[in-house]
């Protein structure tokens, strides 16, 4: 259940600049919500964990300047690598010096925070529409992310790429976010912070929305928006 949290009678989802993008459209049928996690739900900086890495490395300076990407290599992220293999990985290639239980807390430490007006906008949005998060992830950091992020109970469904053994741009992982949503894709509205992402599923006939912070991504206004006990089921 979504944790319950105050909104005024003017409430719009997000503190941000507005609903112009999505106002000025032709009005779509939208069932479903589905979000990216990093940089959509939550905030985050993978340099915090580069830095801490690169520290370590025999170049610290290569090193940092190599690293970028590590954490969103595709074994990490549909789970082909175990936590103790990354390790292995980082000594090889970039001559890690730290044993495994250290390089575990520098890889779980974190690195995300809550997104400022996130935890209200999916409330308001699990109310009206079936909410599904899509998120290329580990798993081991998804622990982390799980105990800090209560927000997250709002979702009918969490897609997760270490689960599902594929990640975000593969086609075949909106497909499959679609069919839980339980709608065709024409009736779900994606919102991602890359634009490669973004992309995939527009050309699936996802509506789309490139998200950055402080932006909008073209939420409903309460005129337009379904009411609470109109929300579609799969």
């Amino acid at each position: 259940m979504c944790p319950n949290t105050a909104r005024d009678a003017t409430w719009t989802c997000l503190t941000c600049r507005g609903m112009k993008e999505f106002d000025e459209a032709p009005e779509p049928d939208i069932s479903a919500f589905i979000l990216d996690l990093f940089g959509v739900v939550i905030a985050f900086d993978n340099d915090l964990v580069y830095r801490r890495l690169a520290q370590h490395c025999a170049d610290s300076d290569d090193a940092l300047v190599r690293l970028d990407g590590f954490m969103a290599r595709r074994e990490i992220i549909t789970d082909g690598w175990t936590l103790p293999r990354v390790h292995q990985q980082l000594v090889e290639e970039f001559g890690f010096d730290r044993d495994y239980p250290d390089f575990e807390s520098l890889w779980l430490k974190p690195y995300s925070w809550p997104m400022p007006g996130m935890a209200d906008c999916l409330r308001y949005l699990s109310e009206r529409y079936r909410l599904v998060l899509l998120s290329n992830i580990d798993r081991y950091y998804w622990k982390v992310v799980q105990g800090r992020h209560p927000e997250l109970e709002c979702f009918d469904a969490i897609l997760l790429s270490c689960d599902l053994r594929m990640a975000k741009p593969d086609p075949d992982i909106f497909r499959h976010a679609a069919e839980i949503a339980g709608v065709d894709p024409t009736q779900c509205y994606f919102v991602d912070d890359t634009e490669i992402n973004v992309a995939a599923a527009r050309d699936l006939g996802f509506h789309t929305h490139r998200f950055r912070q402080g932006d909008n991504f073209g939420v409903p206004l309460r005129s337009r928006a379904l009411p609470p006990q109109a929300k579609a089921q799969p």
